[in-house]
């Protein structure tokens, strides 16, 4: 998972010219998954119901909108929404196991006036291509070929359709992920056309909590225009994973490249992917950043 605060502070690593951290410690409180830095990102530049966000907006997962479950630290939370220009976002985010925003949720760059897309993990896209992929007669194409995982069972895309209890477990991931779209759209003024949905399928597990079928792509490495994208092993059709097809299909014309990366062995069976292990340090931006108003 991404370092906790802690950690940094405790290894020295995050020290150099320009670049610093602030640590915040929860004394009486009990610190869970949701404290990961997985659970903090920060949106593009918006402008939502009438307000300019220079920098974005901060975007962190919870238990909204139930009033138990997980959720932030309180002094974490406090000292985030303290940072007044970046107003934070509460997601729903503890209807997964490990309960972070990066988990169904992202923004790539792209030119033009809103300067980027959200990229969104849908289980509704994947049973749509998937039911493509059959009604074109490929039903019993393979998924996990080459997959260094636990599971060596024979998977087919017909296997996957026929599945009802999954069917019914990501009919409610979606609802989940639909609750943050709109919430999304709402706090960050986006649109559909804003959108992009990547294929996703999870599993629940004995608590009730969602988890990754397959590599999740939508936890990938943002790198300016180029995307290390969690390896998904899909269905091979014509000695293609039809997923990495599709999600190029949707990326390669943004002017986007993609480069799927093996992450089973490294991070999936970890319940991570290829975010939960990297990070990235952004040029900042050329105006006086700091000087930024509420």
């Amino acid at each position: 998972m991404a370092a906790h605060p802690e950690y940094l502070c405790n290894k020295g690593a995050a020290v150099g010219p320009d670049f610093g951290y602030v640590t915040r410690e929860a004394l009486f409180e009990l610190v869970t998954s949701l404290d990961s830095f997985g659970n903090l990102e920060v949106s593009p530049p918006v402008t939502a119901n009438g307000k300019e966000y220079p920098l974005g907006r901060i975007l962190i997962g919870s238990s909204f909108p139930t009033c138990a479950g997980r959720r932030m630290t309180k002094v974490v939370r406090d000292f985030l929404y303290a940072q007044l220009v970046q107003a934070p976002v509460e997601l729903y985010s503890d209807w997964l196991t490990v309960g972070h925003v990066d988990e169904f949720v992202t923004f790539v760059p792209i030119p033009g006036k809103k300067q980027f897309r959200m990229l969104m993990a849908s289980p509704s896209a994947c049973y749509k291509l998937f039911r493509e992929k059959q009604k074109e007669g490929h039903g019993e194409a393979v998924m996990f070929k080459g997959y260094t995982g636990t599971d060596t069972k024979r998977v087919t895309i017909n296997k996957v359709l026929s599945n009802e209890i999954m069917v019914q477990e990501n009919q409610y991931v979606q609802r989940c992920i639909d609750w943050n779209r709109d919430i999304l759209k709402q706090e960050l003024g986006l649109t559909e056309e804003d959108i992009i949905d990547l294929p996703a399928l999870f599993k629940i597990d004995k608590q009730g909590k969602a988890m990754a079928y397959f590599p999740n792509m939508v936890n990938m490495i943002v790198l300016y225009r180029d995307l290390g994208i969690p390896k998904p092993f899909g269905p091979i059709i014509e000695a293609e994973c039809c997923l990495e097809q599709y999600v190029c299909s949707l990326l390669d014309p943004l002017g986007l490249t993609c480069t799927f990366i093996d992450d089973v062995s490294s991070y999936h069976k970890h319940l991570g992917e290829v975010h939960c292990g990297t990070n990235v340090q952004r040029k900042p931006f050329s105006f006086k950043w700091w000087n930024a108003l509420p």
